[in-house]
């Protein structure tokens, strides 16, 4: 719950500042508490994608350089370190690790010294110089292991730099080196996952070019992108592209099953309003707080009526909401407004609540099908300004103004 996750941030940040041996063993409470089987079992559905990676293993196939990609809220992190386990793994099932041999246990603490894990990162108040993943691995593992399908927001704002840059600097490239100098300790494979390495520096990337290209014995790179086109094309020239499909809806839907206290409609809800991204749907289950139909009447009530005093109010309403509520305000008044499309043509299609149906037999009545079509367009456009970091109070004002506009001119 929302208290866990806070008190397990409030202890990563006191390791940082205090390093106490009585933190310290907080901390690593904390973490065997949290563990997650590293298992591809663990991962809901992509059996293509399992039944390959294991098949590269069976068949010697490992190319020493893999490209995990697939867009945020994909299963590539999971599944690049779930196929790091099985590699690893002293007891592997037929098509999964054992989960209980020591590196498989090692591996579901994310402690498994043979296993390297590079990750964008920032200075902060107490770390200004060598700012590297080891600096940081401990909130790292606290991040992952709460939220396998974290984007590289979640997790800066869980490590409490979330107004910097990240950035995988050069000091990560001669750490990386300095590692693969020394021997495995327990296992034949030592695997260096890089996560994000988009936000790798050019300098970076050219440092370790020949390391990609001609690694020690039994080295393994696993590089996890969310947008390769931002690589070098000197690194993709030396890697293999694994591509991650995105979930399907079902799998989904049954990741967020261990959320007992929601209802089918809400889940539902909660896949669509995020894109069927299954971080973001996720988070907008754990904090279901908004009553976006209410809002959605009331903002439309004033457009319809020109009241732009009230408006103005709205406008602080929307830019304090958090992000993942803002998306998902305009995502659930994009959906209605498809809905009141659909209902033109034939009411019964529509699937929604009584109360959602009841606004849409009511609203599509005020606007001709040339403007609901219109509208539907200004708003799928506004969410994609939304995630491209447009300003919201902005946003807001224009795309109030441009709706109450659509009102005027079916009204005259």
């Amino acid at each position: 719950g929302r208290g866990g996750r806070q008190r397990k941030r409030k202890l990563v940040s006191n390791y940082t500042k205090h390093k106490s041996l009585q933190i310290l063993e907080d901390f690593f409470f904390i973490l065997v508490s949290i563990q997650h089987n590293m298992k591809f079992a663990d991962i809901p559905g992509l059996e293509e994608e399992k039944k390959r990676l294991i098949d590269f293993f069976k068949r010697d196939k490992i190319h020493h350089a893999l490209l995990f990609f697939g867009l945020e809220g994909s299963a590539n992190l999971p599944l690049a370190l779930s196929f790091a386990t099985y590699i690893n793994c002293d007891n592997k099932k037929e098509n999964d690790s054992c989960g209980e041999c020591p590196s498989c246990l090692k591996m579901n603490k994310l402690i498994h010294p043979d296993v390297h894990l590079i990750f964008p990162v920032a200075p902060s108040p107490k770390i200004t110089k060598e700012v590297v993943s080891d600096k940081y691995i401990e909130s790292w593992r606290v991040s992952y292991l709460e939220n396998p399908y974290m984007n590289v927001f979640d997790w800066f704002e869980t490590c409490g730099i979330e107004n910097k840059q990240p950035n995988i600097s050069k000091d990560e490239a001669r750490n990386i080196i300095k590692k693969l100098s020394l021997k495995p300790f327990e296992s034949r494979f030592k695997i260096n996952v890089i996560w994000l390495p988009e936000f790798m520096h050019n300098s970076t990337a050219n440092a370790l070019l020949k390391i990609l290209e001609e690694p020690p014995g039994d080295t393994l790179f696993f590089l996890v992108s969310n947008n390769y086109q931002k690589l070098l094309s000197t690194i993709l020239s030396r890697v293999q592209m694994f591509k991650v499909k995105s979930f399907e809806d079902e799998d989904i839907k049954n990741y967020l099953r261990k959320f007992d206290d929601v209802s089918e409609s809400e889940v539902d809800s909660a896949i669509y309003l995020s894109g069927s991204n299954i971080n973001t749907a996720e988070k907008i289950l754990r904090d279901a707080t908004v009553d976006n139909l209410n809002y959605l009447k009331e903002w439309l009530r004033n457009c319809y009526s020109e009241n732009f005093l009230e408006i103005n109010k709205k406008l602080d309403w929307f830019n304090d909401l958090s992000k993942i509520k803002k998306r998902a305000f305009l995502m659930y008044s994009l959906k209605l407004m498809r809905e009141a499309l659909v209902s033109k043509i034939d009411l019964s299609l529509v699937k929604i609540s009584e109360n959602e149906k009841n606004f849409v037999s009511n609203f599509r009545k005020t606007l001709d099908q040339e403007s609901l079509e219109d509208l539907i367009l200004l708003l799928d456009r506004s969410v994609s300004y939304l995630d491209r970091n447009a300003n919201p109070k902005i946003l807001f004002l224009d795309l109030s103004i441009k709706i109450s506009n659509f009102f005027q001119k079916v009204k005259t």
